[in-house]
């Protein structure tokens, strides 16, 4: 990467933080041609539904393996394994990340005015990386709708200790304007979902990750991230990548879905797997999670408006 002169000048707010969020007294300002330039797109709401809604056909993208990685044909439950554990979800950490699709998840660190956020994020097309809408842009004020995209976005695939396959500047991000600004009555939730459009390629280093949208996919999903805030059961530290693995619990209303999820702060964004046709796909993302429980995860559901942000980027980076 051409990266790495403008990258030190940022290891005060890459060094590992107590938390899933921090504050800086002086953000380093990187310099360089395009470094983590960002630009404000969004996508209109649905014709100002109440709820994102589905088609009759699924559409699916199938991923790509990474020229150096290979494909898992072991993954029918869970991505990685344990002994099977019946109520509740099964959360491990993950021991081999160059497996595709795993391959595909990494890290996402964001600036917002001196703050440093931490989620996660996968890559699904070259040059895209789907993660939450919250890790790109931070409500400064709910109630009135303000907020701030973030300054520059990082993203680091395979994310393990300090280490990764390199380092991605985001260049453009995109989002659902409904998460912004929700129409009234309309829960911001059923868009809590984002691209972020990368510098420069990285398929040949991380594959891309398949993707299921216009359906209500039925689960087990298994979510990924780097979770960060500790529970009872695991010393998260957002150092190293876990997987939960949990079925579908009964939604928690229209358009969003809701699993069995053990990972915690630091996992937004990351992806929710399903093998529903046969193949690893990614069928939600690490939203929200109920107040005062770690337990399960809420994702918006993949219906037009992921399928239209999708194409504005895809047809943004193509021309076509």
């Amino acid at each position: 990467m051409e990266f790495d002169a403008n990258l030190e000048v940022l290891k005060a707010v890459l060094d590992e933080p107590p938390g899933y969020e921090r504050q800086v007294d002086a953000p380093p300002q990187p310099t360089g041609h395009f470094a983590f330039r960002m630009d404000m797109d969004v996508v209109e709401p649905i014709g100002g539904a109440q709820v994102d809604y589905l088609e009759n056909k699924p559409l699916y993208t199938t991923g790509e393996v990474p020229i150096t990685g290979r494909l898992d044909t072991m993954m029918s439950r869970r991505l990685v394994s344990a002994e099977e554990v019946l109520g509740g979800a099964v959360t491990e950490a993950v021991p081999e990340l160059g497996v595709h699709p795993i391959s595909a998840v990494g890290r996402v660190t964001a600036v917002f005015s001196g703050r440093v956020r931490y989620c996660t994020g996968t890559v699904i097309a070259e040059r895209v990386v789907l993660t939450a809408a919250h890790c790109v842009y931070a409500k400064t004020n709910a109630l009135v709708g303000e907020g701030e995209f973030a300054d520059w976005i990082l993203f680091q695939p395979q994310y393990t200790a300090g280490t990764s396959r390199g380092k991605w500047a985001g260049e453009a991000v995109y989002m659902p304007k409904g998460w912004a600004e929700p129409a009234g009555g309309e829960s911001a939730g059923l868009y809590d979902v984002a691209m972020v459009r990368l510098d420069s390629p990285i398929a040949h280093v991380t594959g891309t990750a398949g993707v299921l949208a216009n359906t209500a996919p039925e689960g087990p999903f298994t979510s990924l991230g780097y979770p960060r805030k500790p529970t009872t059961d695991f010393e998260f530290d957002g150092r190293f990548l876990f997987a939960s693995t949990g079925e579908r619990l009964e939604d928690a209303s229209p358009g969003v879905v809701k699993a069995e999820n053990g990972l915690t702060e630091g996992s937004s964004g990351g992806p929710w797997f399903t093998d529903e046709t046969g193949q690893m796909l990614v069928a939600g993302v690490n939203s929200t999670k109920p107040v005062r429980s770690d337990e399960e995860t809420w994702s918006p559901l993949f219906g037009e408006a992921f399928q239209r942000l999708l194409a504005r980027v895809l047809a943004d980076m193509t021309g076509v």
